[in-house]
C-alpha cells in the first residue's frame, strides 16, 4: 500500500469535486422551458423521469424499450461518475488500479460530455418536438460539463501515471 502525501491528497480532492460537480450539476436545472413550460426548469434527473414516464404512452415494445434505455442512459452518467472518482481514490492504494482508474475517468467524461452535447443538440435543432419543449441550457448543465472536463483531466492524468508505474517495473 502507498503512502498518501500532498499530492495524493490533492488528487483525492480533485476527483470527489469532479464526481460531485456532475452528481450536482445532474440534480440542477439542465435547461429552462419553452413555450408552455416557460416557468419550468428541467434537471437531468427530470429528463431521465419524464422519459421513463412516457413509456406509458408507447404504442410497442419496442417503443417501450427505446425510451426505458434512454432513461437509463441519462441515469449512468451521475453513476459513471462516481464509479470513476471511487477507482480513481482507490488507485491512490493500490498501483495496479490506475490503468483502470484512468480508463473509467475517461469513458465517464466522454460519455457524459457526449449525452450533454445530444441533448444540446436536440434542443437546438427541431429534430423532434423536444425542441419545442426546452430552451437555452441553464446552470447545472455548465456545472456537469465542468464535472465531466474534469474527469478527463484526472483520467489523462491517471494513464499517464499508469504508464510511467508500467515502464518502471520492466
Amino acid at each position: 500500500m502507498e503512502r498518501i502525501g500532498p499530492h495524493g491528497l490533492v488528487a483525492w480532492l480533485a476527483s470527489l469535486s469532479a464526481a460531485c460537480l456532475v452528481l450536482v450539476g445532474f440534480f440542477s436545472p439542465w435547461m429552462d422551458g419553452s413555450s408552455v413550460f416557460d416557468l419550468r426548469n428541467f434537471s437531468g434527473f427530470d429528463f431521465a423521469r419524464l422519459v421513463r414516464n412516457f413509456e406509458v404512452t408507447a404504442n410497442s415494445a419496442e417503443a417501450s424499450g427505446q425510451l426505458r434505455a434512454t432513461a437509463v442512459a441519462i441515469y449512468l452518467i451521475p453513476a459513471l461518475a462516481i464509479n470513476g472518482a471511487l477507482l480513481y481514490l482507490l488507485s491512490s492504494f493500490a498501483g495496479w488500479l490506475r490503468y483502470a482508474a484512468g480508463v473509467a475517468l475517461l469513458l465517464a467524461a466522454g460519455y457524459i460530455v457526449a449525452m450533454l452535447f445530444a441533448l444540446l443538440f436536440l434542443s437546438v435543432v427541431p429534430v423532434n418536438q423536444f425542441a419545442d419543449v426546452v430552451g437555452l441550457p441553464s446552470w447545472g448543465f455548465g456545472l456537469t460539463l465542468a464535472g465531466a472536463l474534469l474527469l478527463g483531466l484526472l483520467g489523462q492524468k491517471e494513464m499517464r501515471r499508469a504508464r510511467t508505474l508500467f515502464a518502471d517495473s520492466d
